[in-house]
Formats: C-alpha cells, sequence, structure tokens
C-alpha cells in the first residue's frame, strides 16, 4: 500500500509541491532589483547627480562637458530631468564663431547701442526707470543650410507697428543686475520695427532659399544700464528653432 507524503504545513512552498531554494532565490532576486531601483531613484532626484550626468540624452550635461563652468567652453550640452522632465539641449559657441542650428547658421557682424524713451516704461519701472531705455541691436547673417525655404520672422510682409513677435526667434539675454556674479540672466525678446533701429530688420526678409544667406539686424529693448553689461557674463544672443521647439536653444557668447 502506497502512502502519501505527509505536507509540512509550516512551509507553503512545500505544501504546494513547490522546491523551497527556487522560490527563495526569486525572492532574493526581488529583492536585490527593489533596492537597486530605490538607489537609482535616489541618484536621479539629487540634483548634484544630475549636473554630473545627463540620463535619456546623447548630449553630456553642461557641467561635465566645461560649458556651465568658470572654463566656459564651447560646444552641445543637455539641461533638465531626462527621466520624468523635459530636457533642453544648448548648443553654445562665443561671439566670433558660427552658430550652427538643426536648420540655419547665425553669425554676429556688429553691434549697435542707442538711447531710447521706452512709452510704457511704468509697467517695468525696475527696468526703465524714468523710461529710460537702450536700443541694443546686432547685425546677424542667417544661411539656410536646410533642403527648403526658410521663413525667418514676420517676412516682408509685415505691419509697420512696432511690436514683438507671437514667436521670439532672437532674444538678448542679459545679467539680472549690475555687478551681479550670478549666473542668472533675464531675455530680452527681439522687437520688430522698432522706432530709432537700425535697418534692414532680419526679420523682415523673404524666404531664404537653401543655401542662401540674409544680413539683416536684431534690435532689443533694453534696460539703461545695459551697456555696462553687454560683455559680463553671462550676457549672450539665444537663438531658437524656426519650428517654435522649445527644447533646443543657440547661444552666441557676449562676454566670450
Amino acid at each position: 500500500m502506497r502512502h502519501s507524503a505527509v505536507s509540512d504545513a509550516s512551509d507553503p512552498a512545500a505544501a504546494f509541491g513547490a522546491p523551497r531554494r527556487a522560490v527563495r532565490r526569486r525572492w532574493l532576486v526581488v529583492a536585490a532589483l527593489t533596492a537597486l531601483l530605490r538607489v537609482l531613484l535616489i541618484l536621479v532626484a539629487s540634483p548634484s547627480v544630475r549636473a554630473l550626468l545627463h540620463i535619456g540624452t546623447g548630449y553630456p550635461s553642461c557641467a561635465a562637458a566645461g560649458i556651465s563652468t568658470p572654463e566656459g567652453r564651447e560646444g552641445v550640452c543637455a539641461r533638465g530631468i531626462g527621466l520624468v522632465g523635459q530636457t533642453t539641449v544648448y548648443n553654445v559657441v562665443d561671439r566670433r564663431h558660427v552658430l550652427r542650428m538643426p536648420e540655419y547658421e547665425a553669425r554676429l557682424l556688429g553691434s549697435r547701442v542707442t538711447s531710447t524713451h521706452v512709452t510704457n516704461a511704468r509697467e517695468h519701472e525696475d527696468l526703465y526707470t524714468g523710461g529710460r531705455g537702450q536700443l541694443v541691436s546686432f547685425q546677424v547673417t542667417i544661411t539656410n543650410t536646410s533642403g527648403r525655404p526658410l521663413p525667418f520672422g514676420e517676412g516682408v510682409g509685415y505691419a509697420p507697428a512696432p511690436s514683438y513677435p507671437a514667436q521670439p526667434l532672437i532674444e538678448l539675454a542679459l545679467p539680472s543686475a549690475t555687478g551681479s556674479s550670478s549666473d542668472t540672466d533675464t531675455n530680452y525678446p527681439a522687437i520688430i520695427n522698432g522706432r530709432g533701429a537700425p535697418t534692414p530688420s532680419v526679420f523682415r526678409q523673404p524666404l531664404i532659399a537653401p543655401h542662401e544667406s540674409v544680413t539683416g539686424w536684431a534690435t532689443f529693448v533694453a534696460p539703461a544700464w545695459s551697456l555696462a553689461v553687454l560683455e559680463a557674463r553671462p550676457a549672450d544672443v539665444d537663438f531658437s528653432r524656426v519650428n517654435g521647439s522649445s527644447n533646443y536653444v543657440g547661444q552666441i557668447r557676449l562676454w566670450k
């Protein structure tokens, strides 16, 4: 007569005929993976780790590449939280070099600064005390490196009234205050047809044919003290992609 094996009620694995060692191995693997995931989440949440390593892009962090450090190298880098947030790619060059954006190239040729009266200064009294400001203008050449006609700005049919574009393609970034050692800055969008601004405007040009160039001026209404910080870190001219993408920024430094 055959006798059934008596189940060990204290061991559920044995009661169901499962090998106890295999079950324990699986629990050890699960525990190890859980611990590893917790460590990774802690590392990703750490600002110091994000400054050294950028996850999720083909570019290094701006700190690791030496671009945002005092060394101030040129190059392409990324900022942001790669796993859960938006990543922004920065393409940075010094002022005498060509900025190569995905669909165009930009080169600064010269600059001009003149005093101006800001008509709506009351809305920004902290920037334009007593209605005083500066028209900061840069002559820039835009070269179409794509294989199709490139629109850059409002085009030739734009109305003559001074205004700001709905989608700024070029912005002036200046230190937030004179004498500040911080790397924080304030951005000023280029104005279209500003009174007293040099012409022609780079934004009022026909479509740029493939591999052709246009030259014009980009003008910004900046505070009266802007002349003192135009060549101070982190002053630069920012360029955006023509498709409106906000996760790619080109920068031409004015301080180096």
